[in-house]
């Protein structure tokens, strides 16, 4: 058996930096400080969506996050093809190729993602009522995407060209998709849905119901009063 020559202790060895974790700022600058935090915010999307999945096993849950590794692979493939440098080179070695903004691309695709599935997807309460929330969330939702891009300028990891055009790219990705999953994976979903191994896994199909948050609500409510009942007649 061969063994490696790799050992991290020899001093020709070169570290290289995870881009998806690493984030730097200036020192001493609390706001450069503050985006550098929320740059961490896709690990923490795409944690959010594994458990949101491995607890709900939504089929729509599952597809957003198929979606997520779609737009990522894009980005890849464009930053490979287009080969644009980041407009400062760092001691750290970092991912060379910085057009399409990555960071940009990825926030303006869940961002842009969850402004659709608010608009034509969730529906509850009255019509000034509903108006309302849901100009908050999607305001919210833009809001996110916003700051992440300007976030990558501030902290001179990405141009201002290299932020609009992942600010594009994703949200038209997010358009694409979405369209995707609504026309052309929503209709499969109650065919998965009874395949044994869906049983078997819990994974369930909840396009049918509005409000799922609200559903769950006042179903686990009433169940849970119905089974006080019982209990009282039963003593």
């Amino acid at each position: 058996m061969e063994s490696s020559n790799y050992s991290p202790t020899e001093d020709n060895v070169k570290w290289k930096t995870l881009s998806l974790t690493h984030v730097e700022y200036p020192e001493g600058d609390k706001l450069g400080k503050i985006f550098a935090i929320y740059s961490l915010a896709p690990l923490v999307i795409a944690i959010v969506l594994f458990t949101l999945f491995v607890s709900r096993r939504d089929l729509h849950t599952a597809t957003l996050g198929v979606g997520v590794i779609l737009n990522h692979l894009v980005n890849q493939v464009l930053k490979r093809v287009y080969a644009e440098p980041r407009p400062v080179i760092r001691e750290v070695v970092l991912e060379k190729y910085g057009w399409p903004s990555n960071h940009s691309q990825y926030m303006w695709f869940v961002c842009m993602y969850c402004v659709l599935f608010i608009k034509y997807r969730l529906h509850h309460g009255r019509l000034l009522s509903e108006i309302g929330w849901k100009v908050v969330a999607a305001g919210g939702c833009l809001l996110a995407a916003l700051v992440m891009s300007y976030s990558r300028v501030y902290l001179q990891y990405h141009t201002v060209d290299q932020v609009i055009a992942g600010a594009w790219i994703g949200s038209l990705s997010a358009l694409v998709w979405f369209l995707i999953t609504k026309y052309c994976l929503t209709p499969f979903f109650q065919t998965i849905q009874g395949w044994r191994i869906s049983e078997y896994l819990l994974i369930r199909d909840c396009t049918p119901i509005p409000n799922i948050m609200w559903f769950e609500y006042v179903s686990t409510r009433s169940e849970a009063s119905n089974r006080k009942k019982k209990e009282r007649k039963a003593l």
